[in-house]
């Protein structure tokens, strides 16, 4: 009669505690600035409660430029999640250029083009403080057009960290979590159209370490 009352408090304290970060520990968005809005805005994803931004992967579309290709180029952003303990570990141990493997991969909405590239990680023991979109506007109906193309990762420190999507369109302002580092991510994405942009826009959480 105990056990399973003593589990259902448990576990309904386990629930309370992850809704309570969802809601206090996201402390505001940092967004890209939308030259293009197609597509839908998919579900906000989180780090793992007590863990943080610290590195990205992309997926990315070869840019082929051809007049029977649909080009997409960035297709998706995979944040790479890590505890602040296992940073400073991975630091103490081999340096500022420590390997830390994530604890959890974190993306929102993902196109299909293209293919999952590589890692890119903050120096240890760093986590992600901001980043810069860039992405190519409007080519009018008579042309193709491709929305996001790629983005760099704002480390703090000077350091940022170039992803390996493609060299078109302009970059947009840089944007810095006011406090705190990233810790969540929502994507806006056109896909299953005749003429897909695959991911346009994004939304990052900024949350306080604890």
């Amino acid at each position: 009669m105990c056990t399973p009352s003593r589990m259902s408090r448990t576990f309904f304290f386990i629930l309370a505690f992850c809704s309570a970060r969802t809601i206090i520990a996201v402390v505001y968005w940092i967004e890209s600035y939308p030259l293009t809005y197609w597509g839908e805005w998919y579900h906000y994803e989180e780090c793992p409660p007590g863990s943080y931004a610290y590195g990205f992967q992309l997926r990315v579309q070869e840019f082929m430029d051809s007049p029977f290709t649909d080009d997409t180029a960035l297709n998706g952003i995979f944040l790479l999640c890590a505890t602040p303990d296992a940073r400073r570990a991975g630091y103490e141990m081999f340096g500022p250029f420590d390997y830390t493997p994530p604890i959890a991969k974190v993306s929102s909405g993902v196109a299909l083009n293209g293919k999952v590239l590589q890692e890119w990680q903050c120096s240890s023991p760093h986590f992600a403080t901001g980043f810069e979109f860039r992405a190519l506007e409007s080519q009018g109906i008579l042309f193709d057009d491709v929305a996001a193309t790629n983005m760099i990762l704002e480390c703090g420190y000077g350091e940022r960290l170039l992803g390996d999507g493609e060299d078109v369109g302009v970059w947009t302002t840089d944007l810095t979590c006011r406090r705190g580092v990233v810790c969540g991510i929502q994507t806006q994405v056109e896909y299953g159209k005749t003429d897909d942009t695959a991911l346009n826009n994004v939304k990052f959480g900024c949350c306080d370490p604890v």
